[in-house]
């Protein structure tokens, strides 16, 4: 008998003690994003030509070859005058031009996204295609304290929540641990092609960058 409530005691115990350590800590897991600020933009642009194939006409593939080489020389006297920084696409993948009828597609570094707005609209005048094919954000260095002092208070703020709904109090902060982002690819090409379409490309690149500085920590509290 007395080895049963012994034992029964001694359970007792370590539930209660099991009990209690499960209320003596709060812990919460916080993410957020800063938006980085642009530098640069560069644009690929093409001429807005489309070649559609006459089978009636056998001369049809180097007529419209005159015609695109004059549209492309066009816009690239557009581009002198107008002082833009352009090139012509290196990339294979691009400019292979092996047909009469493929485009030059030529590069535009522009500086900041006032600018962007007056080069689409002269780009849309004219009936050139555009996309964005990078940006450039200035260095995520420059937010880590903000986000960090931003995710710091998200965290107080949802622990002490919780603790109020448990009939707690926060006492203080124990340990803060990085995790993981969530943000996927998947969500950075989404938030990528809205923001292209928003600047009025008529095509979006694949070559995507979200200019976001991601954190997520994990923050454990001590309660009473």
């Amino acid at each position: 008998m007395k080895r049963h409530l012994s034992f029964f005691f001694l359970t007792s115990l370590l539930a209660l003690g099991s009990a209690y350590s499960q209320k003596e800590y709060i812990e919460v897991m916080v993410k957020d994003t800063v938006a980085l600020k642009p530098i640069s933009y560069e644009f690929q642009v093409s001429s807005g030509l489309k070649f559609e194939y006459d089978y009636e006409n056998p001369n049809a593939k180097e007529e419209f070859s005159k015609k695109l080489r004059a549209s492309e020389d066009s816009l690239t006297t557009l581009l002198k005058d107008l002082g833009y920084d352009f090139k012509l696409n290196q990339n294979p993948d691009v400019n292979y031009t092996k047909e009469l009828t493929e485009k030059r597609n030529y590069l535009v570094k522009i500086q900041d996204s006032v600018k962007t707005e007056v080069f689409k609209s002269r780009m849309k005048a004219q009936g050139y295609e555009y996309y964005i094919t990078d940006i450039t954000y200035e260095n995520k260095q420059t937010k880590i304290k903000e986000i960090y002092t931003r995710l710091l208070k998200k965290a107080r703020k949802r622990a002490d929540l919780i603790a109020e709904l448990s009939g707690a109090e926060i006492k203080e902060l124990v340990s803060i641990s990085e995790s993981k982002s969530e943000f996927g690819v998947i969500t950075s090409f989404i938030e990528n092609f809205a923001y292209s379409r928003s600047y009025g490309a008529t095509t979006t690149s694949f070559q995507f960058n979200a200019g976001v500085l991601e954190k997520s920590i994990l923050v454990k509290y001590t309660i009473k």
